[in-house]
Formats: C-alpha cells, structure tokens, sequence
C-alpha cells in the first residue's frame, strides 16, 4: 500500500472518471482512468487504467500492469492450480510455492496508478492476460 501511495503522489493530475456513475469514454479502445483501484489478483499489483473492449459484454477492462511478465505467467500458472481440486497436502505446498513466488518478484510489480484515486473504492483487476504477448523474453507463450 505504501508504494501505491508514493506511485499517487508522484503521478501527473488526470481527470478521473467514476465507473460507478456510467459517465466514461465508451468507444472501443478508449483507455482512461478512474476514481476507482483495481487489485490483480495474482500479483497484487494496483492500477487505475481502464480499457473498454469491444462487444457489450466486452465493457469496462483492467488489465494486471505486469501481466506481460514472465514471471506473472507462472504465478497466474500457480494461482490457476490451486483452485482445481487437489489433496491438501499438495494445496498446502502449493500455496508456500506461491507466497515464495511473490515474495522473490516482489521488488518487480510495477503499481499503475495516475491521478489522485479514491484507495477505498477497490476491486479486481478484469484481465491478467498481456498486453504484449510477443514478450521475446517470456517462455509461457
């Protein structure tokens, strides 16, 4: 949290948008921020940058800012396992690889926060897939 705090008072003043009120650019392809923080789920990385997609049902997108990491890939992998019904004793070793997996890339999530976001308003990022899947340096794809 502290450094999602030093990533906001260093960012540039942009207008923010409240996704709650509906009252944000709605083209496909737009990308803005807004008032509202979005956790990756994997990573635990923080942005408030919001694409909208394509399709209705496509809408409002966040997007994980270290998803196109190699490192993301296999803790996305590792986080994906551990929900698939397995003995406990694997879960359990599952879940320590997991938490090492974090503390060692820790260093490395970037925060994409801009703006001055309310931290309160949270939820979870919508996609951890990349942005930039011809990663040359990743071997997951």
């Amino acid at each position: 949290m502290e450094a999602v705090m030093e990533a906001v008072k260093k960012s540039d003043k942009v207008k923010l948008y409240d996704i709650e009120k509906h009252n944000y650019p709605s083209n496909r392809g737009d990308v803005f921020r807004s008032l509202q923080v979005f956790e990756c789920g994997i990573c635990k990385a923080m942005t408030n940058e919001v694409v909208m997609g394509g399709s209705m049902s496509y809408g409002v997108r966040t997007v994980c800012p270290n998803s196109s990491e190699c490192w993301h890939h296999e803790l996305e992998d590792k986080v994906e396992l551990l929900k698939q019904p397995h003995p406990k004793m694997y879960k359990d070793a599952l879940k320590k690889e997991i938490d090492q997996i974090r503390k060692k890339n820790k260093a490395k999530i970037k925060n994409d926060i801009k703006g001055e976001p309310d931290l309160k308003l949270k939820d979870e990022v919508t996609n951890t897939w990349s942005f930039d899947p011809d990663n040359k340096k990743c071997t997951h794809y």
